[in-house]
């Protein structure tokens, strides 16, 4: 699939699988609106979690903050959809 047909939902199904694989959790009990750490994650898994992002999502040299700005899947994938597509993003102000 290239990158410029990705949608909300695809970006969302990308990180739930790559956030649920450092959990060592099967994607279906992944819940999208609670925190990364939640599930765990550390900076290494956030790290790999990152790396996946750029090779799915076609993104290089994202923000170095984006996972800790937006900690949630909901969140992130908002906001990684919003890079992919050119818009502006500023961090979640939820507190999630």
């Amino acid at each position: 699939m290239s990158t410029k047909n990705m949608t909300i939902d695809d970006v969302k199904d990308v990180l739930v699988k790559a956030v649920a694989a450092e959990a060592g959790i099967s994607p279906a009990e992944l819940e999208t609106d609670q925190p990364f750490t939640s599930y765990g994650l550390d900076s290494m898994a956030a790290l790999s979690v990152g790396m996946e992002i750029e090779d799915a999502c076609g993104l290089s040299d994202p923000p170095v903050d984006l996972l800790w700005d937006h900690p949630t899947v909901d969140t992130l994938a908002e906001a990684l959809w919003k890079l992919m597509n050119a818009e502006p993003v500023s961090a979640a102000t939820d507190g999630q």
